[in-house]
C-alpha cells in the first residue's frame, strides 16, 4: 500500500514539473547586432518581473535579416537598427522604435588617443592620415576597419556624419561583417581603429573617442541612429505583446540610459 501511495505521489510530482516546464515560454528576437546590449538589459528586467518568459538574442543576421524571418513567419519578433524600406514593406511588419543608439569611433588601447576632429576621421577613413602621429599620437600605423554595405552603423553615419558619404574609404581597410567580429578584431589588434554603437562598444577594454570634444553620453552628441523591434500585428498577443509593452515602458527607459542608450 505505500508503493502505490509512493508512485502516486511521484507521478504528482512529474505532473507538476511538467505542467511548469509546458508553462514556461522562450521569445527568440532575431535581427541586427546594433544595440545588442541595450536590449539584453531589457530582456533581463523584463524576465525578473515575468520568470515564466525567457528572452532570446541570437548571433546577428543584420536588420535585412531580421525583417526577412519575421516577415516570412521564420520568428514572431525582430530587432533592426533601421525603418523598414519600400521593398520591405509588403511584409507588413509593425515597426515600433524604442530607442537612439549613439554610433561611436573606438581604438585599440595602443592608441592613447581621446579625441579626433571630424575632418580628421574623414581623413583617416579616407587614407589621408595614415599614421597616428599625424593627429597627436605615437608613431605608429593607423589600421583602419569600415563595415560591410548596408551595416546599420554605416547607415547613420553616412545620413548623420557631415563628409562621411562623400569618401572613398581607403582600400587598405579591412571590412568587417557583423559587430562582434568588428569588437574582437579592436580588441585584439593594434593601432586599429573601426566604429560601432555604444552601448555595445562601452562593454570592451578600449578607448572610445570623443569627436570634436563630444562624448556620447552628451544630449547633443549628433551621431545617433534607432534600435527598433518588429513583428505582425497578428502576432502582437501573450507574452510577445506583454513585452513589447514593457519595451516602451517608463522602467525600460532607465534601463535603456544605464545601458548607453538614449530612450526613444
Amino acid at each position: 500500500m505505500k508503493n502505490v501511495r509512493w508512485n502516486m505521489v511521484l507521478v504528482l510530482l512529474v505532473v507538476i514539473c511538467a505542467s511548469g516546464l509546458a508553462a514556461a515560454e522562450e521569445i527568440t528576437i532575431v535581427g541586427t547586432g546594433s544595440g545588442t546590449a541595450i536590449l539584453q538589459a531589457i530582456a533581463d528586467a523584463f524576465s525578473r518581473e515575468n520568470p515564466d518568459v525567457t528572452i532570446i538574442l541570437p548571433e546577428s543576421i543584420g536588420s535585412g535579416g531580421g525583417i526577412k524571418a519575421v516577415g516570412r513567419d521564420e520568428y514572431l519578433l525582430g530587432r533592426v537598427a533601421r525603418d523598414i524600406q519600400e521593398k520591405e514593406k509588403p511584409y507588413g511588419l509593425t515597426y515600433l522604435p524604442y530607442a537612439k543608439i549613439p554610433i561611436v569611433f573606438y581604438v585599440n588601447k595602443s592608441v592613447t588617443l581621446k579625441d579626433l576632429s571630424a575632418q580628421q576621421i574623414l581623413d583617416i577613413y579616407s587614407g589621408k592620415i595614415t599614421n597616428w602621429k599625424e593627429v597627436g599620437g605615437d608613431d605608429l600605423n593607423v589600421r583602419v576597419i569600415t563595415r560591410e554595405e548596408g551595416d546599420s552603423s554605416q547607415t547613420i553615419l553616412l545620413d548623420s556624419f557631415p563628409g562621411f558619404k562623400d569618401i572613398t574609404i581607403t582600400p587598405k581597410a579591412k571590412t568587417t561583417f557583423s559587430d562582434p567580429e568588428t569588437e574582437e578584431a579592436v580588441v585584439n589588434t593594434p593601432q586599429v581603429i573601426a566604429y560601432g554603437p555604444y552601448s555595445n562598444v562601452k562593454l570592451l577594454d578600449v578607448n572610445i573617442l570623443t569627436i570634436d570634444g563630444k562624448s556620447p553620453t552628451e544630449a547633443d552628441y549628433p551621431y545617433v541612429g534607432p534600435a527598433g523591434l518588429i513583428y505582425k500585428a497578428a502576432n502582437y498577443t501573450g507574452n510577445i505583446k506583454k513585452f513589447v509593452e514593457f519595451v516602451t515602458s517608463e522602467a525600460a527607459d532607465e534601463v535603456i540610459k544605464e545601458a548607453g542608450g538614449i530612450p526613444f
